[in-house]
């Protein structure tokens, strides 16, 4: 089996179940660790407790592993059960007692919303850090991703500048790693891990959650969604290149980024992106520790079967294809147009719908007889294969590119 041990997080695995309603006090915190992944979020004290989630298109495509938007805060809300910092840095001890050992805990500091407020934010962060660190937390978390920051659109506060202040006065008052969760809404994500860095941050975890307006047409009937926390599987790439533009700039900080992870496709492709450890979030507090579970074991899975050892040999294998050279590029795309030029139509297989046409920009198709036709006149841009809906005009696309790769 794969060796699934971070050295740069000293994790056994590289799943960190993120801030969230199912790391909201002791008892979801002890029910999550049951799936056993490398480290746990424990909830901002403070944050409040409840609200359900919208699940679409609908709550199947969670365990099936197809494109899924979430979204949270549509059920009933209540208040944190747990009232005090005390009460707060008790419950750390009792995790510490009873989870895995193996199992890193991380607690996170403060809340956005307490920036909003204003008042003397910054000394209770100061004392959260404090006590955190004497309750035995393993790494303490700064919270700054959406949506909390869409919240500042109309404030006159400098993220980046925040980030780096608020960073370096955390590093001041605890020995233990400072995790820095950022955004990549609203700003210039490798700006803000820039900043972290600067302030001596030990890990970034950029994370993609937007403010959203979704609503059904018959919107009367339409769950409550406020807009808070929307996000879902079309987040990855967004993740994914923030990941590598941040690896193909030589900053080489340990990274647990995440947004949009529902299935163990994406989990990869932000591993192989070039983050260290992946994020579950959305997953785990609304498909339940099953689906997060069957998405671990299927990770394992997978870099068994395609010969990836261990997590070295995994992270950021990706950013081969992110910074190919341009000659290379070049040439992968012209072996693949001349193949789209080259390749007739299947006349027994084609249909005569006109989609192909109706994509043609070059004059390098007709239909003639109820039949597409390729033309001299084809440049091989390949529109029309991309929408064939019967194969009928098909190439081996990833074969001919990775031959060209291979050849390379």
């Amino acid at each position: 089996m794969a060796d699934l041990y971070v050295k740069e997080f000293d994790m056994k695995n590289p799943f960190v179940v993120a801030s969230s309603p199912a790391t909201q006090g002791p008892n979801n915190v002890l029910k999550t660790a049951s799936i056993k992944p490398g480290a746990i979020v424990v909830r901002n004290f403070g944050h409040g407790k409840g609200g359900g989630s919208y699940i679409g298109p609908n709550s199947s495509d969670i365990f099936m592993g197809r494109p899924t938007v979430q979204s949270h805060a549509i059920g009933t809300g209540i208040k944190d059960p747990i009232g005090s910092l005390e009460e707060y840095c008790e419950a750390i001890r009792r995790i510490k007692r009873e989870m895995d050992p193996d199992i890193r805990l991380w607690a996170s500091i403060g809340h956005y919303g307490d920036i909003v407020k204003g008042g003397e934010w910054e000394k209770d962060w100061i004392r959260q850090t404090e006590e955190l660190t004497r309750a035995g937390a393993d790494a303490l978390e700064l919270h700054f991703n959406t949506p909390g920051v869409a919240v500042m659109k109309d404030r006159t506060i400098n993220y980046y500048e925040l980030v780096n202040r608020c960073t370096a006065m955390i590093k001041q008052h605890t020995t233990l790693p400072v995790m820095v969760k950022l955004t990549v809404e609203g700003c210039d994500p490798l700006t803000a891990i820039r900043q972290a860095v600067a302030a001596g941050a030990d890990g970034v975890g950029p994370t993609a959650r937007w403010k959203a307006f979704s609503f059904d047409l018959d919107w009367k009937r339409t769950e409550p969604r406020p807009g808070s926390g929307y996000g879902g599987t079309q987040a990855t790439p967004i993740i994914c290149y923030t990941i590598a533009e941040t690896r193909s700039k030589g900053i080489n900080i340990p990274m647990y980024a995440g947004g949009g992870v529902f299935s163990y496709e994406q989990a990869l492709q932000i591993l192989m992106a070039g983050s260290n450890c992946v994020q579950l979030g959305s997953i785990v507090c609304s498909g339940g520790l099953g689906a997060a579970e069957r998405l671990m074991r299927r990770t394992e899975e997978w870099m068994d079967s395609h010969g990836y050892p261990d997590m070295q040999s995994l992270t950021g294998d990706a950013l081969k294809l992110f910074n190919m050279p341009k000659e290379v590029a070049a040439r992968r795309t012209a072996r693949l147009g001349e193949a789209y030029r080259v390749t007739q139509v299947d006349r027994n297989e084609c249909i005569g719908c006109g989609r192909c046409y109706d994509v043609c920009w070059n004059e390098g198709i007709e239909i003639a007889d109820g039949k597409a036709r390729k033309l001299d006149s084809c440049i091989g841009c390949g529109y029309c294969f991309q929408v064939c809906p019967t194969g009928a005009l098909h190439v081996d696309k990833g074969g001919i590119l990775a031959a060209a790769f291979d050849e390379e």
